[in-house]
Protein backbone atom coordinates (compact mmCIF):
# COMPACT_ATOMS: atom_id res chain seq x y z
CA UNK A 1 0.00 0.00 0.00
CA UNK A 2 1.30 3.70 -0.99
CA UNK A 3 2.60 5.63 1.62
CA UNK A 4 -0.02 8.07 3.65
CA UNK A 5 0.33 11.47 3.54
CA UNK A 6 -2.81 12.52 6.29
CA UNK A 7 -4.31 15.30 5.51
CA UNK A 8 -6.29 16.84 8.53
CA UNK A 9 -9.17 19.03 7.89
CA UNK A 10 -10.73 20.33 10.90
CA UNK A 11 -9.02 18.84 13.91
CA UNK A 12 -6.01 20.66 13.37
CA UNK A 13 -3.35 21.04 15.91
CA UNK A 14 -3.89 24.77 17.92
CA UNK A 15 -7.51 24.96 17.12
CA UNK A 16 -9.48 23.63 19.63
CA UNK A 17 -7.21 21.35 20.49
CA UNK A 18 -3.41 21.50 21.80
CA UNK A 19 -1.56 18.18 20.48
CA UNK A 20 -1.89 16.04 17.33
CA UNK A 21 -4.30 12.66 17.83
CA UNK A 22 -2.23 9.71 19.40
CA UNK A 23 -1.52 7.68 16.36
CA UNK A 24 -3.44 4.06 18.11
CA UNK A 25 -6.24 6.36 18.13
CA UNK A 26 -6.39 7.42 14.54
CA UNK A 27 -5.52 3.58 13.87
CA UNK A 28 -8.31 2.30 15.92
CA UNK A 29 -10.92 4.77 16.39
CA UNK A 30 -10.75 7.57 13.53
CA UNK A 31 -9.45 6.08 10.39
CA UNK A 32 -10.36 2.16 10.25
CA UNK A 33 -9.29 0.07 7.59
CA UNK A 34 -12.51 -0.08 5.62
CA UNK A 35 -13.75 -1.97 2.81
CA UNK A 36 -13.45 -0.47 -0.68
CA UNK A 37 -17.12 0.25 -0.99
CA UNK A 38 -17.08 2.16 2.07
CA UNK A 39 -14.44 4.57 0.54
CA UNK A 40 -16.53 4.32 -2.56
CA UNK A 41 -20.44 5.06 -0.48
CA UNK A 42 -18.04 8.46 0.76
CA UNK A 43 -16.89 9.24 -2.82
CA UNK A 44 -20.30 8.98 -3.63
CA UNK A 45 -21.91 10.97 -1.35
CA UNK A 46 -19.30 13.87 -1.62
CA UNK A 47 -20.18 13.94 -5.69
CA UNK A 48 -24.26 13.82 -4.20
CA UNK A 49 -24.00 16.18 -1.39
CA UNK A 50 -21.74 18.85 -3.71
CA UNK A 51 -24.69 18.54 -6.57
CA UNK A 52 -27.74 19.08 -4.42
CA UNK A 53 -25.30 21.79 -2.70
CA UNK A 54 -25.25 23.41 -6.28
CA UNK A 55 -28.64 22.81 -7.42
CA UNK A 56 -30.23 24.65 -4.24
CA UNK A 57 -27.56 27.30 -3.96
CA UNK A 58 -26.30 26.76 -0.88
CA UNK A 59 -22.59 27.45 -2.47
CA UNK A 60 -21.60 29.19 -5.37
CA UNK A 61 -21.98 27.59 -8.71
CA UNK A 62 -18.40 28.32 -9.42
CA UNK A 63 -16.82 26.67 -6.21
CA UNK A 64 -19.43 23.15 -6.78
CA UNK A 65 -17.90 23.07 -10.29
CA UNK A 66 -14.38 23.32 -8.33
CA UNK A 67 -15.18 20.50 -5.85
CA UNK A 68 -17.48 18.07 -8.51
CA UNK A 69 -13.76 18.63 -11.13
CA UNK A 70 -11.75 18.00 -8.12
CA UNK A 71 -13.60 14.55 -7.45
CA UNK A 72 -13.81 13.93 -10.58
CA UNK A 73 -10.40 14.26 -11.20
CA UNK A 74 -10.44 11.71 -7.53
CA UNK A 75 -11.94 9.16 -9.44
CA UNK A 76 -9.54 9.25 -12.38
CA UNK A 77 -6.85 8.32 -9.97
CA UNK A 78 -8.62 6.10 -8.17
CA UNK A 79 -10.73 7.13 -5.36
CA UNK A 80 -10.62 3.88 -2.85
CA UNK A 81 -6.13 4.58 -3.08
CA UNK A 82 -6.13 7.99 -2.84
CA UNK A 83 -8.37 7.97 -0.10
CA UNK A 84 -6.37 5.85 1.52
CA UNK A 85 -2.77 8.14 0.44
CA UNK A 86 -4.49 11.00 2.64
CA UNK A 87 -5.66 9.09 5.70
CA UNK A 88 -8.28 6.80 4.96
CA UNK A 89 -10.60 9.05 7.08
CA UNK A 90 -14.19 10.08 6.25
CA UNK A 91 -13.48 13.70 5.53
CA UNK A 92 -10.60 12.42 2.70
CA UNK A 93 -12.78 13.99 -0.59
CA UNK A 94 -13.06 17.87 1.15
CA UNK A 95 -8.94 17.06 2.03
CA UNK A 96 -8.29 15.76 -1.55
CA UNK A 97 -10.51 18.87 -3.08
CA UNK A 98 -8.79 21.39 -0.70
CA UNK A 99 -5.25 20.02 -1.60
CA UNK A 100 -5.58 20.14 -5.39
CA UNK A 101 -8.40 23.25 -5.52
CA UNK A 102 -7.22 25.25 -2.15
CA UNK A 103 -9.41 25.56 1.06
CA UNK A 104 -11.83 28.19 -0.64
CA UNK A 105 -12.95 25.66 -3.04
CA UNK A 106 -12.42 22.74 -0.35
CA UNK A 107 -13.85 24.31 2.14
CA UNK A 108 -17.38 24.37 1.02
CA UNK A 109 -18.20 20.82 0.84
CA UNK A 110 -19.16 20.47 4.38
CA UNK A 111 -21.56 23.14 4.28
CA UNK A 112 -25.06 21.43 6.16
CA UNK A 113 -23.02 18.32 6.82
CA UNK A 114 -21.33 16.47 9.21
CA UNK A 115 -18.77 13.23 9.94
CA UNK A 116 -22.10 11.75 11.25
CA UNK A 117 -24.31 11.59 7.85
CA UNK A 118 -20.88 11.11 6.54
CA UNK A 119 -20.70 7.32 8.40
CA UNK A 120 -24.34 6.81 8.24
CA UNK A 121 -24.48 7.17 3.91
CA UNK A 122 -21.10 5.29 3.84
CA UNK A 123 -21.91 2.38 5.63
CA UNK A 124 -25.81 1.95 4.68
CA UNK A 125 -24.00 1.98 0.88
CA UNK A 126 -21.54 -0.75 1.93
CA UNK A 127 -24.70 -2.98 3.86
CA UNK A 128 -26.78 -2.61 0.74
CA UNK A 129 -23.87 -3.85 -1.24
CA UNK A 130 -22.91 -7.01 0.67
CA UNK A 131 -26.52 -7.33 1.23
CA UNK A 132 -26.70 -7.71 -2.76
CA UNK A 133 -23.81 -9.93 -3.19
CA UNK A 134 -24.91 -12.12 -0.69
CA UNK A 135 -28.14 -12.70 -2.41
CA UNK A 136 -26.36 -13.11 -5.78
CA UNK A 137 -24.05 -15.83 -4.36
CA UNK A 138 -27.42 -16.90 -2.35
CA UNK A 139 -29.31 -17.43 -6.03
CA UNK A 140 -26.18 -19.43 -7.17
CA UNK A 141 -25.91 -21.91 -4.46
CA UNK A 142 -29.76 -22.15 -4.83
CA UNK A 143 -29.08 -22.72 -8.76
CA UNK A 144 -26.47 -25.45 -8.51
CA UNK A 145 -28.46 -27.41 -5.37
CA UNK A 146 -31.71 -27.66 -7.60
CA UNK A 147 -29.79 -28.76 -10.40
CA UNK A 148 -27.69 -31.92 -8.04
CA UNK A 149 -31.54 -32.05 -6.96
CA UNK A 150 -33.11 -33.06 -10.01
CA UNK A 151 -29.82 -35.19 -11.06
CA UNK A 152 -30.48 -37.39 -7.71
CA UNK A 153 -34.33 -37.11 -7.29
CA UNK A 154 -34.75 -40.86 -7.41
CA UNK A 155 -31.14 -41.36 -5.50
CA UNK A 156 -32.57 -43.86 -2.79
CA UNK A 157 -30.45 -43.18 0.77
CA UNK A 158 -31.22 -43.47 4.36
CA UNK A 159 -32.34 -40.33 6.17
CA UNK A 160 -30.94 -39.57 9.29
CA UNK A 161 -31.77 -38.40 12.63
CA UNK A 162 -29.61 -38.27 15.86
CA UNK A 163 -27.25 -40.04 13.31
CA UNK A 164 -29.35 -43.17 13.31
CA UNK A 165 -31.37 -43.99 10.03
CA UNK A 166 -34.70 -42.81 10.34
CA UNK A 167 -36.72 -43.28 7.47
CA UNK A 168 -35.62 -43.74 3.59
CA UNK A 169 -35.28 -40.47 1.53
CA UNK A 170 -33.22 -39.32 -1.59
CA UNK A 171 -30.37 -37.78 -1.87
CA UNK A 172 -32.17 -35.10 -3.97
CA UNK A 173 -35.14 -34.87 -1.45
CA UNK A 174 -32.08 -34.06 1.12
CA UNK A 175 -30.89 -30.98 -1.26
CA UNK A 176 -33.57 -29.57 -1.51
CA UNK A 177 -34.30 -28.93 2.43
CA UNK A 178 -31.58 -26.63 1.74
CA UNK A 179 -32.71 -25.12 -1.66
CA UNK A 180 -35.70 -23.86 1.03
CA UNK A 181 -33.37 -22.36 3.42
CA UNK A 182 -31.67 -20.39 1.28
CA UNK A 183 -34.96 -19.69 -0.13
CA UNK A 184 -35.54 -18.09 3.26
CA UNK A 185 -32.29 -16.73 3.58
CA UNK A 186 -32.61 -14.70 0.34
CA UNK A 187 -35.93 -13.23 1.55
CA UNK A 188 -34.19 -12.24 5.02
CA UNK A 189 -31.80 -10.28 3.40
CA UNK A 190 -34.21 -8.85 0.91
CA UNK A 191 -36.22 -7.45 3.40
CA UNK A 192 -33.22 -6.56 5.18
CA UNK A 193 -31.93 -4.56 2.13
CA UNK A 194 -35.17 -2.49 2.33
CA UNK A 195 -34.37 -0.93 5.66
CA UNK A 196 -30.86 -0.50 5.52
CA UNK A 197 -31.75 1.30 1.86
CA UNK A 198 -32.49 4.42 3.70
CA UNK A 199 -31.05 7.38 3.27
CA UNK A 200 -29.44 9.55 6.28
CA UNK A 201 -27.72 12.51 3.71
CA UNK A 202 -28.66 15.52 5.84
CA UNK A 203 -29.28 14.45 8.84
CA UNK A 204 -25.82 15.83 9.96
CA UNK A 205 -25.20 14.58 13.49
CA UNK A 206 -28.64 15.00 15.57
CA UNK A 207 -31.03 17.77 14.21
CA UNK A 208 -30.43 18.06 10.78
CA UNK A 209 -29.17 21.66 9.68
CA UNK A 210 -30.50 25.19 9.04
CA UNK A 211 -29.15 25.62 5.31
CA UNK A 212 -31.67 25.00 2.80
CA UNK A 213 -30.69 20.90 1.92
CA UNK A 214 -32.80 19.09 -0.51
CA UNK A 215 -32.41 16.08 0.93
CA UNK A 216 -34.92 13.94 -1.15
CA UNK A 217 -32.22 14.96 -4.61
CA UNK A 218 -28.93 13.60 -2.39
CA UNK A 219 -31.67 10.51 -1.88
CA UNK A 220 -32.44 9.79 -5.58
CA UNK A 221 -28.66 10.61 -6.44
CA UNK A 222 -27.63 7.98 -3.59
CA UNK A 223 -30.00 4.99 -5.04
CA UNK A 224 -31.83 5.31 -1.49
CA UNK A 225 -35.49 4.01 -1.38
CA UNK A 226 -36.40 6.68 1.47
CA UNK A 227 -35.57 8.68 3.68
CA UNK A 228 -35.04 8.75 7.44
CA UNK A 229 -37.52 11.11 8.97
CA UNK A 230 -35.59 11.68 12.56
CA UNK A 231 -32.11 12.72 12.50
CA UNK A 232 -31.53 11.53 15.18
CA UNK A 233 -32.48 7.65 14.82
CA UNK A 234 -30.50 8.66 11.50
CA UNK A 235 -27.41 9.14 12.32
CA UNK A 236 -27.17 6.56 15.65
CA UNK A 237 -29.71 3.75 15.09
CA UNK A 238 -27.49 0.63 14.54
CA UNK A 239 -30.16 -1.88 13.80
CA UNK A 240 -30.24 -2.76 10.09
CA UNK A 241 -26.61 -3.92 10.72
CA UNK A 242 -27.73 -5.81 13.03
CA UNK A 243 -30.83 -7.29 11.04
CA UNK A 244 -28.42 -7.97 8.14
CA UNK A 245 -26.02 -9.95 10.48
CA UNK A 246 -28.88 -11.94 11.84
CA UNK A 247 -29.70 -12.84 7.99
CA UNK A 248 -26.07 -13.40 7.78
CA UNK A 249 -25.64 -15.76 11.02
CA UNK A 250 -29.15 -17.55 10.19
CA UNK A 251 -27.80 -18.70 6.81
CA UNK A 252 -24.25 -19.45 7.65
CA UNK A 253 -25.87 -21.69 10.54
CA UNK A 254 -27.38 -23.76 7.99
CA UNK A 255 -24.45 -24.00 5.94
CA UNK A 256 -22.31 -25.51 8.80
CA UNK A 257 -25.06 -27.88 9.38
CA UNK A 258 -24.96 -28.87 5.83
CA UNK A 259 -21.06 -29.05 6.16
CA UNK A 260 -21.32 -31.27 9.30
CA UNK A 261 -23.54 -33.85 7.25
CA UNK A 262 -20.92 -34.15 4.11
CA UNK A 263 -18.16 -33.90 6.28
CA UNK A 264 -19.48 -37.13 8.34
CA UNK A 265 -20.75 -39.04 5.37
CA UNK A 266 -17.22 -38.13 3.62
CA UNK A 267 -15.74 -40.22 6.52
CA UNK A 268 -14.58 -44.10 5.77
CA UNK A 269 -17.17 -45.64 7.96
CA UNK A 270 -19.80 -43.09 5.83
CA UNK A 271 -18.15 -43.37 2.58
CA UNK A 272 -21.84 -41.90 1.16
CA UNK A 273 -19.90 -39.20 -0.82
CA UNK A 274 -16.20 -38.34 -1.74
CA UNK A 275 -15.59 -34.36 -1.80
CA UNK A 276 -14.04 -33.03 -4.65
CA UNK A 277 -10.35 -32.78 -4.79
CA UNK A 278 -9.85 -29.08 -4.74
CA UNK A 279 -11.59 -28.60 -1.41
CA UNK A 280 -9.80 -31.31 0.60
CA UNK A 281 -6.11 -31.43 1.78
CA UNK A 282 -3.78 -34.55 2.78
CA UNK A 283 -1.19 -35.45 5.35
CA UNK A 284 2.35 -34.32 5.46
CA UNK A 285 2.92 -37.50 7.23
CA UNK A 286 0.00 -40.00 6.03
CA UNK A 287 -0.17 -40.15 2.50
CA UNK A 288 -3.29 -41.87 2.63
CA UNK A 289 -5.52 -38.90 3.94
CA UNK A 290 -8.02 -37.41 1.61
CA UNK A 291 -9.08 -34.59 4.57
CA UNK A 292 -11.97 -32.81 4.21
CA UNK A 293 -10.81 -29.09 4.56
CA UNK A 294 -13.36 -27.54 3.01
CA UNK A 295 -16.52 -27.94 5.08
CA UNK A 296 -13.98 -27.85 8.07
CA UNK A 297 -13.17 -24.45 7.09
CA UNK A 298 -16.99 -23.51 6.17
CA UNK A 299 -17.41 -24.76 9.65
CA UNK A 300 -14.87 -22.18 10.97
CA UNK A 301 -16.08 -19.86 9.16
CA UNK A 302 -19.38 -20.02 10.82
CA UNK A 303 -17.36 -19.84 13.91
CA UNK A 304 -16.23 -16.57 13.01
CA UNK A 305 -19.61 -15.42 11.84
CA UNK A 306 -20.84 -15.71 15.60
CA UNK A 307 -18.34 -14.04 16.93
CA UNK A 308 -18.33 -11.06 14.94
CA UNK A 309 -22.01 -11.01 15.67
CA UNK A 310 -21.49 -10.86 19.04
CA UNK A 311 -18.25 -8.17 18.62
CA UNK A 312 -21.06 -6.66 17.04
CA UNK A 313 -23.81 -6.50 19.88
CA UNK A 314 -21.01 -5.83 22.45
CA UNK A 315 -19.71 -2.79 20.55
CA UNK A 316 -23.12 -1.52 20.24
CA UNK A 317 -24.24 -2.11 23.74
CA UNK A 318 -23.10 1.61 24.70
CA UNK A 319 -25.25 5.37 24.99
CA UNK A 320 -27.72 5.60 22.62
CA UNK A 321 -25.02 8.12 21.08
CA UNK A 322 -21.64 6.36 21.36
CA UNK A 323 -19.05 7.03 18.79
CA UNK A 324 -17.82 3.54 18.90
CA UNK A 325 -21.29 2.48 17.45
CA UNK A 326 -20.86 4.30 14.02
CA UNK A 327 -16.95 4.24 13.72
CA UNK A 328 -15.75 0.87 14.95
CA UNK A 329 -18.93 -1.54 15.19
CA UNK A 330 -19.78 -1.68 11.34
CA UNK A 331 -16.10 -3.48 10.88
CA UNK A 332 -17.85 -6.52 12.42
CA UNK A 333 -20.67 -6.32 9.71
CA UNK A 334 -18.07 -6.33 6.97
CA UNK A 335 -15.70 -9.08 8.43
CA UNK A 336 -18.75 -11.49 8.58
CA UNK A 337 -20.47 -10.31 5.34
CA UNK A 338 -16.58 -11.87 4.00
CA UNK A 339 -17.09 -15.28 6.63
CA UNK A 340 -20.09 -15.84 5.14
CA UNK A 341 -19.63 -15.10 1.48
CA UNK A 342 -16.71 -17.54 1.37
CA UNK A 343 -18.44 -20.48 3.41
CA UNK A 344 -21.24 -19.95 0.56
CA UNK A 345 -18.83 -19.60 -2.41
CA UNK A 346 -16.64 -23.25 -0.93
CA UNK A 347 -19.98 -24.99 0.12
CA UNK A 348 -21.25 -24.58 -3.21
CA UNK A 349 -18.36 -25.56 -4.81
CA UNK A 350 -18.43 -28.53 -2.52
CA UNK A 351 -21.88 -29.75 -3.39
CA UNK A 352 -21.30 -29.16 -7.16
CA UNK A 353 -18.54 -31.17 -7.83
CA UNK A 354 -19.22 -34.27 -4.73
CA UNK A 355 -19.36 -37.67 -5.31
CA UNK A 356 -22.19 -39.78 -4.63
CA UNK A 357 -21.99 -42.99 -3.84
CA UNK A 358 -25.27 -43.94 -4.82
CA UNK A 359 -24.95 -47.54 -4.95
CA UNK A 360 -24.09 -47.51 -1.27
CA UNK A 361 -26.52 -44.71 -0.21
CA UNK A 362 -29.42 -48.02 -1.86
CA UNK A 363 -27.87 -50.70 0.02
CA UNK A 364 -27.72 -48.51 3.35
CA UNK A 365 -30.90 -47.39 3.27
CA UNK A 366 -32.36 -51.24 3.16
CA UNK A 367 -30.12 -52.36 6.31
CA UNK A 368 -31.22 -50.80 9.68
CA UNK A 369 -34.65 -50.60 9.36
CA UNK A 370 -35.49 -46.84 8.26
CA UNK A 371 -38.85 -48.75 6.86
CA UNK A 372 -39.70 -49.63 10.39
CA UNK A 373 -42.35 -47.16 10.75
CA UNK A 374 -43.68 -47.97 7.37
CA UNK A 375 -44.29 -51.29 8.34
CA UNK A 376 -46.05 -49.82 11.61
CA UNK A 377 -48.57 -47.81 8.98
CA UNK A 378 -49.29 -50.84 7.17
CA UNK A 379 -49.90 -52.88 10.14
CA UNK A 380 -52.70 -50.89 11.18
CA UNK A 381 -54.14 -50.36 7.83
CA UNK A 382 -54.29 -53.92 6.91
CA UNK A 383 -54.98 -55.43 10.51
CA UNK A 384 -57.16 -52.60 11.99
CA UNK A 385 -55.09 -52.30 15.46
CA UNK A 386 -54.13 -49.33 16.93
CA UNK A 387 -51.03 -47.94 15.93
CA UNK A 388 -49.53 -48.03 19.18
CA UNK A 389 -50.26 -51.67 18.88
CA UNK A 390 -48.52 -51.56 15.60
CA UNK A 391 -45.70 -49.25 16.79
CA UNK A 392 -44.43 -51.75 19.74
CA UNK A 393 -45.12 -54.92 17.87
CA UNK A 394 -42.97 -53.79 14.83
CA UNK A 395 -39.86 -52.70 17.44
CA UNK A 396 -40.09 -56.33 19.01
CA UNK A 397 -39.21 -57.56 15.86
CA UNK A 398 -36.95 -55.18 15.24
CA UNK A 399 -35.09 -56.18 18.69
CA UNK A 400 -35.46 -60.32 17.08
CA UNK A 401 -34.13 -59.13 14.11
CA UNK A 402 -30.84 -57.93 15.60
CA UNK A 403 -30.80 -60.69 17.88
CA UNK A 404 -30.77 -63.13 14.73
CA UNK A 405 -28.65 -61.32 13.10
CA UNK A 406 -30.88 -61.01 10.27
CA UNK A 407 -31.48 -57.97 7.69
CA UNK A 408 -35.01 -56.78 7.51
CA UNK A 409 -34.85 -58.10 3.55
CA UNK A 410 -34.59 -61.38 5.29
CA UNK A 411 -37.33 -61.10 7.80
CA UNK A 412 -40.29 -63.35 6.88
CA UNK A 413 -43.76 -62.97 8.40
CA UNK A 414 -43.45 -65.86 10.32
CA UNK A 415 -40.99 -63.87 12.59
CA UNK A 416 -43.64 -61.21 12.48
CA UNK A 417 -46.06 -63.44 14.00
CA UNK A 418 -43.50 -64.38 16.71
CA UNK A 419 -43.72 -60.89 17.49
CA UNK A 420 -46.84 -60.64 17.91
CA UNK A 421 -47.14 -63.74 20.15
CA UNK A 422 -44.79 -61.68 22.24
CA UNK A 423 -46.92 -58.89 22.06
CA UNK A 424 -50.32 -60.06 22.35
CA UNK A 425 -50.58 -64.19 22.70
CA UNK A 426 -51.11 -64.65 19.27
CA UNK A 427 -49.82 -64.51 15.64
CA UNK A 428 -50.47 -61.18 13.49
CA UNK A 429 -51.06 -63.21 9.97
CA UNK A 430 -49.82 -60.53 7.74
CA UNK A 431 -48.64 -61.65 4.26
CA UNK A 432 -45.65 -62.09 3.09
CA UNK A 433 -46.32 -59.85 0.28
CA UNK A 434 -47.72 -56.93 2.24
CA UNK A 435 -44.37 -57.62 4.46
CA UNK A 436 -41.95 -57.08 1.61
CA UNK A 437 -43.65 -53.69 0.01
CA UNK A 438 -43.71 -52.58 3.35
CA UNK A 439 -39.34 -53.14 3.65
CA UNK A 440 -39.12 -52.06 0.37
CA UNK A 441 -37.50 -48.72 0.58
CA UNK A 442 -38.38 -46.94 -2.97
CA UNK A 443 -41.62 -48.15 -2.22
CA UNK A 444 -41.48 -46.68 1.65
CA UNK A 445 -40.86 -43.38 -0.63
CA UNK A 446 -43.10 -43.54 -3.03
CA UNK A 447 -45.79 -43.49 -0.26
CA UNK A 448 -44.38 -40.06 1.07
CA UNK A 449 -47.35 -38.32 -1.12
CA UNK A 450 -48.50 -36.02 1.18
CA UNK A 451 -46.96 -32.07 0.61
CA UNK A 452 -43.40 -32.27 1.71
CA UNK A 453 -42.96 -35.68 1.47
CA UNK A 454 -39.70 -37.35 -1.03
CA UNK A 455 -42.07 -39.32 -3.45
CA UNK A 456 -41.21 -38.77 -7.05
CA UNK A 457 -44.07 -36.98 -7.53
CA UNK A 458 -43.93 -34.77 -4.70
CA UNK A 459 -40.04 -33.76 -5.34
CA UNK A 460 -40.80 -32.91 -9.29
CA UNK A 461 -43.19 -30.71 -7.58
CA UNK A 462 -40.72 -29.18 -5.44
CA UNK A 463 -38.23 -29.05 -7.85
CA UNK A 464 -40.43 -27.14 -10.11
CA UNK A 465 -41.40 -24.29 -7.31
CA UNK A 466 -37.66 -24.17 -6.44
CA UNK A 467 -37.12 -23.55 -10.07
CA UNK A 468 -39.56 -20.64 -10.84
CA UNK A 469 -38.69 -18.82 -7.09
CA UNK A 470 -34.99 -19.01 -8.20
CA UNK A 471 -36.22 -16.85 -11.37
CA UNK A 472 -38.60 -14.56 -9.25
CA UNK A 473 -35.63 -13.81 -6.66
CA UNK A 474 -33.34 -13.47 -9.68
CA UNK A 475 -35.62 -10.98 -11.54
CA UNK A 476 -36.12 -8.81 -8.46
CA UNK A 477 -32.56 -8.50 -7.61
CA UNK A 478 -31.85 -7.57 -10.76
CA UNK A 479 -34.50 -4.67 -10.80
CA UNK A 480 -32.21 -3.74 -7.47
CA UNK A 481 -28.94 -3.43 -9.93
CA UNK A 482 -30.95 -1.99 -12.33
CA UNK A 483 -31.94 0.94 -9.97
CA UNK A 484 -29.05 1.45 -8.34
CA UNK A 485 -26.95 1.88 -11.85
CA UNK A 486 -29.52 4.13 -13.06
CA UNK A 487 -28.82 6.37 -9.37
CA UNK A 488 -25.49 6.15 -10.40
CA UNK A 489 -26.28 7.54 -14.16
CA UNK A 490 -27.85 10.24 -12.57
CA UNK A 491 -25.43 11.49 -10.50
CA UNK A 492 -22.92 11.10 -13.02
CA UNK A 493 -25.33 13.15 -15.55
CA UNK A 494 -25.93 15.65 -13.19
CA UNK A 495 -22.38 16.70 -12.38
CA UNK A 496 -21.98 16.83 -16.18
CA UNK A 497 -24.53 19.39 -16.52
CA UNK A 498 -23.14 21.42 -13.67
CA UNK A 499 -19.31 21.22 -14.72
CA UNK A 500 -20.22 21.40 -18.47
CA UNK A 501 -18.49 18.18 -19.46
CA UNK A 502 -20.96 17.85 -22.30
CA UNK A 503 -21.02 21.45 -23.44
CA UNK A 504 -17.23 20.98 -23.43
CA UNK A 505 -17.30 17.83 -25.78
CA UNK A 506 -19.03 19.48 -28.25
CA UNK A 507 -17.04 22.30 -28.66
Amino acid sequence: MAEREVVEVYRKKGVRLTAEMSPLLYKYFYAHEWPDIVHLGWQMFDKAHAVMLVETGVIPREVGIGILRALRQLDTEGAVEGRRRLGGHLHCGEAYVTKVAGPDVGGWIHCGRSTGDLAAVAHRIAVRDYEIRAMEAINQARGVFIQKAEEHAGTVMPGYTHLQHAEPITYGFYLLSWVHQLERDFGRLMDALGRANTSPAGCAILTTTDFPLDRHATQRLLGFDQLYTNAKDAIWSVDYCMEALGAVLCSGSGLGRLAEDLNTWHSSEFGLVEHPDEYCGTSSIMPQKKNPYGTECVRGLVGDIIGKVTAFAATTKAASDACEMVLMAQAHVYDAFDRYLGALEIMTGIVDGLKINAQLMRQRAGMYWSQASTLANVIVREKQVPFRTAHQLVGILVRLAYEDNKLPEQVTAAMLDRASVELNGEPLGLSEDALRRALDPESVIESRRLVGGPSSEQVGRDIAYANESLQRDTTRLSEVRARLARAERDLEEAIDRIIGQQAESLS
